[in-house]
């Protein structure tokens, strides 16, 4: 059957969506690599998220060549309605495992940035709450007709739900829990310190989330429009945000990671005293280039230290706003470098530099 202009539409916004994440997850991965980080849980389950990604993308392409999706019902023979029912409840059990993976995905990379008790307990029930609910709508649909063919062969006998309501009452809980996942990380984060820069990367971010949250309601509101008479029709806007909300979810779980990418060194003077001046661990010099040989030479040296150290993701999080039962255990370590004349041999300065813990 020929591509309706429907179904060029979707496979085409679908497609650019799914680069985008598939991008993002890379990008993720590399950010690991770079800074020599093991594979957490919430790794592994992005992957997972992007791998059903990727499954309703293909389920899509075939739902719109040879299952009839975007064409009026009416103008379908019976083998392509068959092939509409079977690829619908296919692209139904790959996107009830994506949606719950992506979002324990989501709440594992928050656990490793905030340690608190008080959090680790709050984020292992929402964990258990996502679990039990992907576990409990898979099963829902796997039973929502009795015989299952029932669902795309309606010449068969079947005794089967309200498939719209059971749409809309896993999209109300998805709604939920995306803005459960945004607000969490607030309390935390509202208390802390941070440069202009920093949150401006922050309101990106979260602004990204909200959008999520705003797909989530949006897909409530075109459920409504899909109409039991001329389902292969007026199913267009729910296929199309059923693929944008888990989409941009994934990009957004992403960013902060791809961050590591992208390291940023900040010089900041903390105390000088005669030719002495004061790193702190982890920032990077802006010397000004006509400076004398040695203060050149000590610029580069402090630039190998901190490049040789990855950042960690716990750099996400600045301790500075903490309280001291939430900072735990800190270890500082500082640099002096004493800059010596530039009379004295090269060897005789580098001898001047030690390290204070």
């Amino acid at each position: 059957m020929a591509l309706t202009s429907r179904g060029v539409h979707m496979i085409v916004i679908v497609s650019v969506l799914v680069f985008l994440a598939t991008l993002a997850v890379v990008m993720r991965l590399l950010a690991r690599k770079k800074l020599r980080m093991k594979l957490g849980s919430d790794d592994y389950l992005c992957v997972v998220a992007l791998v059903c990604l990727w499954g309703m993308m293909v389920e899509l392409a075939l739902w719109c060549t040879i299952g009839g999706n975007g064409s009026h019902i009416w103008d379908l023979d019976t083998a392509t309605k068959l092939n509409f029912g079977k690829i619908f409840l296919s692209n139904q059990f790959t996107y009830f495992i994506l949606c719950p993976a992506l979002r324990l995905s989501i709440v594992c990379f928050y656990r490793r940035l905030f340690t608190t008790r008080t959090f680790q307990r709050v984020s292992t029930a929402i964990m258990w709450i996502i679990g039990l609910w992907g576990a409990a709508i898979f099963l829902v649909c796997a039973l929502q007709c009795r015989p299952l063919a029932g669902y795309w062969d309606k010449s068969i006998k079947a005794q089967c739900i309200d498939g719209n309501q059971f749409f809309i009452v896993n999209q109300i809980f998805n709604v939920i829990m995306d803005f459960v996942l945004l607000a969490l990380p607030l309390p935390i984060i509202l208390r802390l310190n941070r440069s202009w820069a920093d949150r401006f990367a922050l309101a990106g971010v979260f602004a990204l989330g909200g959008f999520v949250c705003f797909a989530s309601i949006f897909r409530i509101v075109v459920l409504f429009y899909i109409d039991a008479d001329d389902t292969t029709y007026t199913v267009y806007q729910a296929t199309l945000w059923t693929h944008i909300e888990p989409s941009v979810g994934m990009v957004c779980c992403c960013l902060p990671s791809i961050r590591g990418l992208f390291p940023a060194f900040r010089f900041t003077k903390s105390s000088s005293q005669g030719t002495g001046s004061k790193f702190s661990h982890g920032a990077s010099a802006n010397r000004d280039a006509t400076g004398s040989a040695a203060k050149s030479q000590s610029y580069f040296k402090m630039q190998d230290i901190a490049a040789s150290r990855a950042e960690s993701e716990e750099d996400l999080v600045p301790l500075d706003g903490l309280s001291d039962s939430e900072r735990g255990i800190t270890v500082q370590t500082d640099i002096v470098i004493n800059n010596a004349p530039s009379h004295l041999p090269a060897d005789e300065w580098r001898g001047a530099v030690r390290m204070e813990k």
